[in-house]
């Protein structure tokens, strides 16, 4: 199993927001999987802070945005997983501070705000374009970023350790 170049599996995110993209393999269908997650996660937030939106259908979003954060988390914690698994981190390399997956989670919100904020740029009221610019700077430095990971995890350089969750609820 291999992670495709940061530039390509951009694209499969982009491509996702608006139809059904068919994974490559178990890697892609949970990058996809955790993609669908935080774009539904972005729409309940949206809802959540509607204008017109009740006492209860903030209450409601707020419960769907608890379900759908932890079903994130269990999303990241499998890519890592499956990452692990794929680049066989070297236990002797220096550890990064935030795993594949993470970056990955990032990217996936990334595109999104991209995406809305292009959306919001098309209108002619709103002033999003200069904002739009500073996004994509920031997606092609974190291409850059999980590209050089993967390289470094993979030539035993950098390590991680898979992540996990380990958060406690209903405390």
């Amino acid at each position: 199993m291999t992670l495709p170049p940061a530039q390509e599996i951009v694209a499969e995110l982009r491509r996702a927001i608006d139809a059904t993209v068919a994974p490559q393999n178990e890697l892609t269908s949970l990058l996809l999987d955790l993609h669908a997650t935080n774009v539904a996660q972005w729409a309940q937030e949206d809802d959540a802070r509607g204008a017109n939106a009740s006492d209860a259908d903030v209450a409601a979003a707020k419960r769907a945005i608890d379900d759908l954060n932890l079903r994130r988390h269990g999303l990241i914690e499998a890519l890592d997983t499956a990452m692990a698994l794929a680049l066989a981190p070297s236990a002797e390399a220096p550890p990064v501070t935030e795993s594949p997956a993470m970056v990955l989670d990032r990217l996936s919100v990334l595109v999104i705000r991209i995406h809305h904020t292009a959306r919001a740029a098309s209108s002619e009221e709103d002033r999003s374009a200069a904002r739009l610019t500073l996004l994509e700077e920031q997606l092609e430095v974190l291409e850059q970023a999980l590209d050089a990971l993967v390289a470094d995890v993979r030539a035993g350089r950098r390590s991680f350790l898979p992540y996990r969750q380990l958060k406690l609820y209903g405390r």
